[in-house]
């Protein structure tokens, strides 16, 4: 860039609107008491399960009785002190808090390693309200240590091959993606030699697949390839013509072309990226066209053009100095890298997480820190992310609580011993097998999915999952009824897979199901948390006879337990006299039900109809 004068009132209020992107992100972004209804993942518990059955001298297993590559392991590993001292329990707690020190942490980096201070600070209280970092850093899985890591193999990239050797397999330890950043800045630290370039990587590389295959019993991570598989075998399971083939992979492609993983990051900082590798090359006579075609763009329908509008806008207006500068090749080399994690996760793998996005931020910072001479990029930068917090909007997480029911309280509808089958395994894995492990109230759960257990992949994969079920004796399966449909338009749909003949209405007979009235996982079938039994699979359990207060619940709700018979409604009394409809069964099952305080009232519960009440909570 032309060096230009520095006026202190832009400096000023370039620091004062960073301070305010900090405050903001922070107050927004930030929960006192993170939990699985707004924060943690059921991706979480599977590496909180890892780290507690390794502590406790179980092994790396998850699903079980067998050990699994499927978490990202040096996370995982940080976890286990924590489990040994504080036990299984203490790992939802520790984990969101955690990974907010380590966010804290990169933001320090950023800050302490500078050159350019006023930069510097901007960028530092930049990152620590970034909307996207701020909400997946409390998410208790990876994604705040893989960001850290991240951060310091950047500012390493001239430190000796011993030192950035050693932070690149952290960083790939920490997430495995960033093998895609990695390489790329190897191929630029040895640009001159490329052939030498590729030594180490594929040296880390080596050991990864060598340290996947101990674990998982295969060359990659167990949880690389199961959802991947499923969305584009039952895709292909449609038997769809060239056109809908070509929509639903554009549908994907689509966001790799400074979509929305860009635009979450930060759409401002991408897309100054992009501007400084592309402005050194292009013509001065055509610095308005970028921003006249995504003008046309707009105009004719198209949508999630932020990222490219910033950059077109840049390249329309700022200048560039080509003497000394030209492209950087290190920005260069970290924006393959990132646009490879977004290419895969996107384009190839059709299972885009918003946390996949996060690694983008680096590249969002180190580009304004490379324009951070001029101070008003600092002041739009900063400006532009007090508006970037709509773009990041809550998980709808609610639905896990059910998930949550159904591991706590098997042991009211299932006797102990039963091994129970589970896709969405890993809340439950966590309540149902490694909180209550010993007690009367254990139950063995296998996840079905394969994300941590290669072998029910390999069942699905081959159509016979039904018979690998035979084979490790589960009598039970547990999730939401979209899991076991057969309707291949459903992306997460499983009935297909357990084998030829597989109907889950003749199949499968409910024994209890798991709700929050009016909650769901925000896809089809997924109203509520149900335990099946396999028919022909020995006997049914018993159901209970009576209904049950099973004690309180969060935010000063309770759980229930309710016998219910087909198309009975279930009301509680908000008043003498006047009811409020809680839920209505289809089938014969048991209800194991959460009766949020609002809907408490008197504490009386009734099947419509009945005058007298079914249960009677005890005192609020």
């Amino acid at each position: 860039m032309n060096r230009v004068p520095q006026s202190p009132w832009l400096e000023r209020l370039a620091v004062f609107a960073s301070v305010a992107a900090a405050v903001f992100g922070l107050a927004h972004g930030l929960s006192p008491t993170p939990g699985l209804t707004e924060r943690l993942r059921d991706d979480a518990f599977y590496e909180f399960a890892w780290a507690a059955n390794l502590a406790a001298g179980y092994g790396p297993s998850v699903s079980d009785g067998v050990a699994t590559s499927g978490v990202q392991i040096l996370w995982s590993l940080l976890l286990v002190p924590f489990a040994w001292v504080g036990g299984a329990a203490c790992l939802p707690i520790v984990a969101p808090w955690f990974g907010l020190v380590l966010h804290f942490g990169a933001s320090l980096l950023w800050l302490l390693r500078g050159t350019d201070r006023v930069a510097a600070l901007c960028v530092s209280l930049c990152w620590l309200g970034n909307p996207l970092l701020v909400r997946e850093c409390q998410n208790g899985q990876e994604t705040a240590l893989a960001c850290f890591l991240l951060v310091w193999l950047w500012q390493s990239r001239h430190a000796t091959g011993r030192r950035f050797w050693l932070i690149a397999g952290l960083c790939v330890l920490a997430r495995t993606d960033l093998f895609a950043i990695v390489f790329s800045l190897a191929l630029w630290r040895h640009r001159q030699r490329p052939l030498f370039a590729l030594r180490w990587p594929l040296a880390l590389l080596a050991i990864m697949l060598v340290l996947y295959r101990c674990l998982g019993g295969g060359w990659l991570p167990d949880s690389a390839a199961p959802m991947a598989w499923l969305w584009h075998a039952n895709f292909a399971a449609t038997d769809p013509s060239t056109a809908q083939s070509m929509a639903r992979h554009w549908w994907f492609l689509r966001p790799v072309l400074l979509g929305g993983p860009f635009a979450m990051a930060s759409a401002m900082g991408i897309g100054l990226a992009v501007f400084s590798l592309v402005r050194p090359w292009w013509p001065n006579l055509l610095r308005a066209l970028p921003a006249l075609v995504v003008g046309c763009a707009s105009a004719l329908g198209a949508r999630d053009l932020a990222t490219p509008g910033w950059a077109a806008l840049l390249i329309a207006l700022l200048p560039v100095e080509r003497r000394n500068g030209g492209v950087s090749r290190s920005l260069l080399a970290l924006f393959a890298g990132s646009f490879a994690i977004v290419a895969l996760h996107w384009g190839v793998r059709w299972y885009p997480r918003d946390y996949y996005a996060a690694p983008l931020v680096v590249l969002a910072t180190v580009a304004v820190l490379r324009l951070g001479s001029l101070r008003v990029v600092l002041l739009v930068f900063a400006l532009a992310q007090l508006a970037d917090f709509r773009r990041v909007q809550p998980e709808p997480l609610r639905g896990q609580q059910e998930m949550q029911m159904g591991g706590r309280f098997l042991a009211e509808v299932l006797p102990r011993g039963e091994r129970i089958g589970c896709f969405n395994s890993g809340i439950v894995t966590f309540e149902a097998a490694v909180l209550r492990r010993g007690t009367e109230r254990e139950h063995r759960v296998l996840n079905l999915d394969g994300v941590v257990d290669a072998r029910s992949q390999r069942a699905l994969q081959a159509g016979e999952l039904s018979a690998w079920l035979d084979a490790e004796g589960v009598r039970f399966v547990l999730d939401n009824p979209v899991q076991f449909a057969s309707d291949v338009s459903l992306p997460h749909a499983c009935g297909r897979w357990f084998g030829s003949g597989f109907s889950a209405e003749r199949d499968l007979q409910e024994v209890a199901r798991f709700d929050v009235p009016g909650v769901d996982n925000g896809r089809p079938g997924g109203d509520s948390f149900r335990l099946y039994w396999r028919r022909g699979h020995g006997e049914p359990p018993p159901p209970p006879k009576a209904p049950r207060d099973l004690g309180p619940g969060p935010r000063g709700g309770r759980y229930v337990l309710w016998p219910a018979s087909a198309g009975q409604w279930l009301e509680a009394e908000a008043a003498p006299g006047l009811h409020t409809p809680l839920l209505q069964v289809d089938v014969t099952t048991v209800v194991v039900l959460f009766v949020p305080a609002a809907d408490l009232g008197t504490g009386r519960l009734f099947v419509r109809g009945n005058d007298r009440p079914v249960l009677v909570l005890s005192k609020l």
